[in-house]
């Protein structure tokens, strides 16, 4: 158009017509071809690129209030069990004065009076808010110390939890129930009292104050909107904080009932629902069971509580979002004017030759934009290479740990496991052997580890695992143990469980050995021997016993070794394991049969072994 013909005009047509096909439809475009202005571009624009973020911060809100809702609820969780252990804490204690009351000498005799001072001072020492009964096997009462002495006393209404105590000779803690005075609820903790012939005759009860419930919860409350319930085994609310009395005794909503019921008496019935208040307040409640008594406490967070803030957000980001969303059409608006200069250029120059196309890039004013973005392209492919290491490292850094304190918690569990049967056996009233043994398995355990440490907590070969179980006895060398793992087929390597187990299981025949089998007389010896069946698919290890001892056959008492091979070794080699445990009039014979876990770097180091 610099010749000065118009764009409508016969001679801009037939000019057009003479342009190649790309230059016709770039022309036509700078004509007016496409409808849509420069100005309702950038306004699209805009709204491109705020209304997706504007979406992406809603999302991002609502999943930050779905991890809230996670983390409180993980919270009540943690709360509802604490709590039950410290009702259970609070019955044990009650349960245990009881229990010592039953056994004295009045109460296997009878004798009421002296029976009664006893039971007064144990409510004045420890529960002075309760009340101490005996009760007959039909449930009339022979003693409460809540009345006079030379009082009539009523009958119990309300003998299920004395009929469980009378037929399983064990205490036990009562739902709640009605008492003899009309209107007043109360729980009963009953425990068996029995003659000198061991006979269950009578029960002792106290009847604690509800009240001791409510200060237990109170105590941990913390002040929020936050209800703790303290139920009985059929769902009846026993305490409550916020206290509120006119809903004890009453039941829990409907729709918490499956949840409560569906595993009783159980931990593994824990768990976090949906309910509703009586009001019909929506709650998100978390409810653990009592082990012992079969009471549930639950932990109930308004839902009120977390949907305000994400409500909040939510408007605060949109009100955001909308005010610069009206922002960026005004500022659109005034850059598509600076736009539209440039292009009035372009379209002047639309016509001219092809050599004067480098002085049309120059012209329009644009070309640094190209160069601006290709920096900003280059700059955000760092950044999203940067975030994506940081993003693994994270990912990395979480599994790490979350291994890390799985076997922490495994390792302390075994320790704990190792400690508790270590003293319930002989050596439990003898401290310097109980010392000496359970260092010895702490000794063994620490082989373990550093055996999986070294494998990195991969599956370890079977060799190496049983090498680590005799360390003792095979550096130095004893002649009178040996041992010999087979390579064909290569057995299978045992995963970090596995292997743990199996070190555990060896060094306990092996001290038995020492002290009671084989290798306590210099003519004794032991055969070790492991290999591999159904073409590398089982593990066996056997361990046989000769010119020891004659055997006389099982132990009378199981001690831990026997009990560890007869019960925990099983069960920690997994599905389809199994253990045999022989004695034989010749020797101890120990069979172990376990399916691994198959890892090929464990496989291809048990193979080299070879």
């Amino acid at each position: 158009m610099t010749d000065g013909t118009r764009p409508g005009s016969a001679e801009g047509i037939q000019g057009r017509a003479a342009l190649p096909p790309r230059h016709r439809y770039e022309a036509w475009s700078l004509s007016g071809g496409s409808r849509l202005p420069l100005r309702g571009r950038m306004a699209l624009l805009v709204l491109a690129g705020t209304l997706p973020l504007l979406a992406l911060n809603l999302g991002s809100i609502h999943a930050d209030f779905r991890h809230e809702r996670d983390r409180a609820g993980r919270q009540a969780l943690d709360l509802a069990r604490g709590l039950a252990l410290a009702v259970e804490g609070e019955l044990r204690m009650r349960m245990a004065s009881l229990e010592v009351l039953a056994l004295s000498r009045a109460a296997r005799r009878g004798d009421l009076a002296d029976l009664r001072a006893m039971a007064e001072a144990v409510v004045a020492q420890h529960s002075p808010d309760a009340a101490i009964l005996l009760l007959a096997e039909d449930g009339q009462q022979l003693l409460n110390t809540a009345l006079p002495a030379e009082a009539e006393l009523p009958a119990r209404g309300t003998l299920d939890n004395q009929r469980r105590v009378l037929a399983t000779g064990r205490a036990s803690v009562s739902d709640l129930y009605e008492g003899f005075q009309p209107g007043r609820l109360v729980v009963a903790i009953d425990v068996p009292v029995r003659d000198a012939a061991g006979r269950v005759r009578a029960v002792l009860a106290m009847n604690p104050s509800l009240g001791t419930f409510d200060e237990v919860l109170r105590r941990q409350h913390q002040g929020n909107r936050w209800i703790i319930t303290l139920l009985d085994r059929s769902g009846r609310r026993i305490a409550r904080a916020p206290e509120r009395e006119a809903l004890r005794g009453a039941p829990m909503p409907r729709d918490f009932m499956p949840a409560l019921l569906a595993s009783p008496g159980a931990i593994g019935g824990d768990g976090i629902v949906t309910s509703t208040t009586p009001e019909g307040e929506a709650l998100l409640a978390a409810h653990a069971r009592l082990p012992g008594s079969g009471w549930g406490v639950v932990v109930a967070v308004p839902m009120a509580e977390l949907t305000r803030p994400a409500w909040i957000s939510a408007l605060t980001s949109t009100g955001i979002g909308l005010a610069l969303l009206l922002v960026g059409l005004g500022l659109a608006h005034r850059v598509s004017l600076s736009v539209t200069r440039p292009i009035a250029a372009l379209r002047r120059l639309a016509a001219a030759p092809d050599g004067d196309q480098g002085k049309l890039a120059r012209a329009t004013g644009l070309a640094e934009a190209d160069e601006v973005a290709a920096a900003l392209r280059e700059e955000a492919r760092r950044r999203i290479d940067a975030t994506a290491g940081l993003k693994d490292s994270e990912r990395r850094l979480r599994l790490v740990v979350a291994e890390l304190n799985h076997r922490a918690k495994n390792a302390l569990a075994t320790v704990q496991a190792l400690a508790l049967q270590t003293a319930r056996g002989e050596a439990g009233s003898d401290p310097a052997r109980f010392a000496s043994e359970f260092g010895a398995r702490l000794q063994t355990l620490s082989r373990a580890h550093d055996l999986l440490a070294a494998m990195s907590w991969e599956p370890a070969a079977l060799g190496a695992v049983v090498r680590a179980g005799l360390a003792p006895w095979l550096e130095p060398p004893d002649p009178r143990l040996s041992f010999h793992c087979a390579c064909s087929p290569v057995p299978p390597p045992a995963s970090p469980g596995q292997a743990q187990a199996i070190v555990l299981a060896l060094h306990e025949l092996a001290t038995n050995a020492v002290k009671h089998g084989a290798l306590s007389e210099p003519g004794g010896r032991v055969t070790v021997t492991c290999w591999a069946e159904e073409g590398g698919a089982v593990g066996i290890i056997t361990w046989q016993e000769s010119g020891g001892p004659p055997v006389p056959g099982p132990p009378a008492r199981r001690g831990f070794g026997t009990r560890l091979l007869e019960r925990a070794l099983a069960r920690d080699l997994g599905p389809g394991s199994q253990v045999t445990l022989a004695f034989e009039p010749g020797g101890v014979r120990a069979t172990m049969r376990f399916l691994p876990r198959r890892n090929a770097a464990a496989a291809e180091a048990m193979a080299a072994a070879c």
